[in-house]
């Protein structure tokens, strides 16, 4: 491996792990840990259905790229901890709609905080130029994880 690939490689491992080490720490003050990461995944896949209206299971998984019975399992841990309800809809009682609680309204607006800051901080010393081309490079990379994880499945 090159020296280029290397520093690439690094990068993509070291970083992935600091991210996720920065979001547990923001989490546990957030949560008073009692939320995972992966579940604070979940209520985002929660509320990015809601913009659609399709906030259903087969949605939210299809969202996480993850089986519905490990959804189910997320979602009843969830609905225990206050975070998730389920609902049947009016119209046809076989359909459930996942939705909120108050209480993960707050996780979820605190958790984009936290992205955000994070973005405005990476970007605030760059050129356009410099962001734009950080971004296309970065779209390649999510090209490849993305084609990758359809792979596995």
């Amino acid at each position: 491996m090159n020296e280029h690939k290397k520093i690439l490689n690094d990068f993509l491992v070291d970083t992935f792990n600091d991210i996720l080490r920065q979001e547990e720490i923001a989490l546990a003050h957030l949560s008073n840990h009692t939320l995972s990461i992966s579940e604070v995944h979940v209520l985002e896949a929660v509320f990015k259905s809601l913009e659609t209206g399709e906030n259903t299971a087969t949605t939210i998984a299809r969202i996480l790229r993850i089986t519905m019975g490990s959804l189910t399992v997320a979602i009843k841990t969830l609905e225990k901890k206050g975070y998730l309800f389920r609902e049947r809809t009016e119209a046809d009682k076989r359909v459930v709609r996942i939705t909120p609680t108050p209480l993960a309204v707050f996780v979820n607006q605190k958790h984009h905080e936290f992205h955000h800051e994070m973005i405005d901080e990476i970007v605030k010393d760059m050129s356009i130029e410099e962001e734009r081309s950080l971004v296309e490079a970065l779209q390649k990379v999510r090209i490849y994880f993305q084609t990758k994880s359809d792979q596995s499945k």
